[in-house]
């Protein structure tokens, strides 16, 4: 039964599933995946469509991933655009791989993020050496610096970098999550299993940048090993998602194989929150430990590295 403290969580008792309503506008740059920009609508809504970014992702672990690190941020009220299944026609998205648009079907499952609009109206540096460091000394002095830095060890997420950050103009946006959790993915089949799920508890990302980047700003003021606590308050929020999710289930087979990997990797953040404390502290003071601090510059390999960069509007 529902709460106050859930009354902002409703939405989530459908199945999070909406339809393009149009053709998405492509954009352009060297995305790992395509992405598109468009309006997406829940299907028999007689509301507007909500602008989005829609993005194709061809393994469904990895939208499943997606899609449960922006319900479980609603859970924990953190700054993570609200996620959810598009299912598209082909014709609908310019650009798709080759091998997409020689499938039997004519519909495409991708993952969709609400649009959060960049303010392009504050002036930046133009190297990109300056650019990164002109957003970590931004970011890490607002209140989402050091939540950002907990919630990529909460997840696990160790692809965090300066151009999966978005400032709309008034807050900064933690965006691409579809490296988060791989331990979920392994311990899929067996999840039910103690040792399976114990795998999911004692994950460490092999980086965490930005609560690298914070605590090498603010060493003496960051708070961060306060906020693993404050989020165990909200834990019964992720748990009622959690329920939410396991009863998902739409007409399309697919969709519904997508959904129940969702909720998996859901009940996972939630078994990871009572170790979060321990994570980060380990994390904090053993630095050149194997979970070593890198910013994603000295970690980046020689090789390009392959991450889904946030498209510019």
């Amino acid at each position: 039964m529902a709460t106050d403290n859930f009354a902002d969580l409703q939405r989530w008792r459908e199945p999070p599933v909406f339809r393009l309503l149009s053709t998405g506008t492509l954009f352009s740059g060297s995305h790992i995946n395509k992405t598109w920009r468009g309006l997406a609508q829940t299907p028999g809504s007689h509301e507007a469509g909500l602008p989005m970014l829609v993005k194709y992702m061809a393994r469904k672990p990895v939208i499943a991933a997606e899609l449960a690190c922006a319900v479980a941020a609603r859970a924990l009220k953190l700054q993570v655009p609200g996620g959810s299944l598009v299912i598209a026609q082909r014709d609908q998205l310019p650009g798709l791989p080759n091998s997409v648009r020689g499938s039997a079907t004519d519909l495409v499952l991708c993952y969709g993020s609400e649009y959060k609009f960049p303010d392009d109206t504050v002036a930046r540096p133009t190297q990109a050496q300056d650019v990164e460091e002109w957003i970590w000394r931004r970011l890490c002095h607002t209140a989402q610096g050091p939540i950002g830095g907990v919630w990529d060890e909460l997840v696990a997420n160790d692809d965090r970098h300066c151009e999966n950050v978005v400032y709309d103009g008034a807050n900064w946006w933690l965006i691409d999550h579809e490296a988060s959790l791989p331990s979920v993915a392994k311990a899929m089949k067996k999840f039910a299993e103690a040792q399976a799920r114990q795998s999911v508890i004692d994950e460490k990302a092999a980086v965490n940048t930005l609560a690298h980047e914070v605590l090498t700003r603010r060493p003496n003021d960051h708070k961060m090993d306060a906020l693993p606590a404050h989020w165990q308050t909200l834990r019964k929020r992720l748990s009622w998602l959690g329920d939410q999710a396991q009863a998902w289930r739409t007409p399309m087979p697919e969709v519904n194989a997508v959904l129940e990997m969702a909720h998996l990797y859901l009940r996972g953040i939630e078994l990871r929150l009572p170790a979060l404390a321990l994570h980060l502290s380990d994390r904090m003071q053993n630095p050149e430990s194997a979970s070593l601090w890198n910013s994603y510059k000295s970690s980046a390999p020689a090789t390009p590295r392959k991450t889904t960069l946030r498209p510019r509007a």
